[in-house]
C-alpha cells in the first residue's frame, strides 16, 4: 500500500523546468550539428581512377603546321637568332596545286616546306623547313632551307643549320627520298638537287645525279 509520502509527485518551478528544457534542446542541436559536420567516409569502388590528362606535346600553328613541343622549341630558337626570318607556310606557294591532292593521298599529310626524316641513319627523327624574310612580299619571296637534327629523348634538337639559302622555292618544295634531302625549286621542272649526310664531314653534303650509284658525295658550301 502506497503512502501518502510516496504518492506525493515532485514538481519544479516553472522558471526552473523552462531552463532545464532550453539547455536539453540546446544540446541535442548542438550533437546534430557535429554529426552532420563528421566527413562522409569514401566509398570504396573497384573502378579504375580516372587517367591525368596527358601533357600537350604537340601545337597547332596559324600555318596549319603541327609541330611537337621539342619542335616548336628548336624552332623559337632558331628564329631568335635569325629574327628577320619567318617560317614559310603553305600559302607561299605560287603557280599550280593540282597535284598537291595526290601527294596528300598519297601520305596523309603534305607540307611543301616542311618534311619530318631519319636524315643521318642514327634511328632519331630529324626535320627540314623552309623559311623567308618577313618584310619581303609574297610575290618575290626568296627561301631558306634549314635542317634541324634530332638528338632524342628530352635533349630536342641541335641548333638549325642552313641547307640553302635564298632560293626559288614557290613553285617547288622540299622531301625526302630514303636518307637524302630533296629540293625541287619548281614542281614542273625534273630539276633536283640532293643532299646526304656525310659522317665523314659530320654536314649534309650535294650529291649529283652521277654520283648516286657510287656513294660518293661531294662537299657543298651553304
Amino acid at each position: 500500500m502506497q503512502t501518502q509520502e510516496s504518492r506525493r509527485v515532485w514538481k519544479l518551478p516553472g522558471s526552473i523546468a523552462i531552463a532545464l528544457a532550453i539547455f536539453l534542446a540546446a544540446g541535442f542541436a548542438a550533437g546534430c550539428r557535429r554529426q552532420a559536420s563528421r566527413p562522409l567516409p569514401e566509398v570504396q569502388t573497384d573502378r579504375p581512377l580516372p587517367l591525368a590528362a596527358p601533357p600537350v606535346a604537340a601545337r597547332a600553328e596559324p600555318n596549319d603546321y603541327v609541330f611537337t613541343a621539342q619542335e616548336k622549341a628548336a624552332i623559337d630558337e632558331f628564329l631568335g637568332r635569325h629574327s628577320d626570318l619567318r617560317v614559310a607556310t603553305d600559302q607561299d606557294r605560287r603557280g599550280n596545286r593540282s597535284g598537291d591532292g595526290d601527294v596528300r593521298g598519297l601520305y596523309g599529310i603534305y607540307h611543301p616546306y616542311f618534311v619530318r626524316g631519319d636524315l643521318n641513319d642514327d634511328g632519331i627523327l630529324d626535320f627540314v623547313l623552309a623559311f623567308v624574310h618577313r618584310n619581303r612580299d609574297r610575290s618575290s619571296s626568296w627561301f631558306s632551307v634549314v635542317v634541324f637534327t634530332g638528338l632524342g629523348g628530352e635533349k630536342g634538337f641541335a641548333p638549325g643549320s642552313f641547307l640553302e639559302r635564298e632560293i626559288s622555292l614557290a613553285r617547288g618544295d622540299l622531301s625526302i627520298d630514303r636518307d637524302a634531302i630533296l629540293v625541287t625549286p619548281d614542281l614542273s621542272d625534273d630539276a633536283v638537287r640532293r643532299y646526304r649526310w656525310d659522317p665523314v664531314h659530320r654536314s649534309y653534303v650535294f650529291v649529283r645525279d652521277e654520283e648516286e650509284g657510287d656513294g660518293a658525295p661531294v662537299s657543298t658550301q651553304t
